[in-house]
């Protein structure tokens, strides 16, 4: 865990981003994308179906005009074979979906000790029921969601409208997300504790740093709340 200088109020708002901050989205992506693959190729062996995966994977092409763009560029256009990779990319949008070790326990931890929230791009159907399949559709007393309110992360309005459902000023509020274009970014243009989920221990890409950085869900409750770490050591 690595901690920033900001120091200021106690928290009364804490937000999430969802998409591999609380859940493992990555993972769910590639097996579409795998499955919408092999569907083209029906069978057929290919010496770039790994470079095709990646190509798609590691450009984080989601929409299905990408995917087929990819498949094209491969030599993989026909229109029989688009058909079977389209149906298979649409067929299970939350294949292998699932939260990361320590999400929930972490949230109603949280939950205790200050107001939660979510801030998440994408469509509003898709985000909600990733919500409902993981269970989580009624943790979250403040959902915020791009295309339900016209705006997307890393502009800060977004999170400024979390903030104005909250009551609650940037001052006392921090945001946990994996991105630091988007996630961090955001945060910090709009005035809140920002820090930065690094699952995979990646280099710092540059720019403004995060107030603090974590690799895993565990080490959120006492950086967010040091107050009662102080208060536990005896003295």
């Amino acid at each position: 865990m690595r901690a920033g200088q900001r120091s200021g109020p106690s928290l009364k708002l804490v937000l999430f981003d969802l998409d591999d901050t609380l859940c493992d989205q990555a993972t769910s992506f590639r097996r579409r994308v795998e499955r919408a693959v092999q569907a083209a190729l029906a069978g057929e062996r290919h010496s770039d179906t790994e470079a095709i995966i990646e190509r798609v994977v590691t450009g984080a092409l989601m929409r299905t005009e990408d995917l087929v763009e990819v498949l094209a560029e491969f030599g993989l256009a026909d229109s029989w074979r688009i058909e079977r990779a389209i149906e298979a990319y649409i067929s299970d949008r939350f294949i292998d979906l699932c939260l990361f070790d320590e999400a929930l326990e972490v949230v109603r931890a949280v939950q205790q000790r200050a107001l939660t929230g979510l801030v998440t791009n994408g469509p509003s159907q898709i985000q909600r029921e990733k919500l409902r399949r993981l269970g989580i559709a009624d943790l979250f007393p403040i959902v915020i969601i791009s295309e339900e309110v016209g705006v997307a992360k890393p502009d800060p309005a977004i999170f400024r409208l979390a903030l104005e459902r909250a009551g609650v000023p940037p001052s006392q509020s921090a945001f946990i997300g994996d991105n630091p274009e988007i996630d961090i970014a955001g945060a910090q243009a709009a005035g809140l504790m920002s820090i930065w989920y690094n699952r995979q221990g990646r280099p710092w890409p540059g720019g403004p740093p995060p107030d603090a950085e974590v690799r895993a869900l565990g080490e959120l409750l006492p950086l967010l709340f040091p107050d009662e770490r102080r208060a536990s050591r005896p003295g």
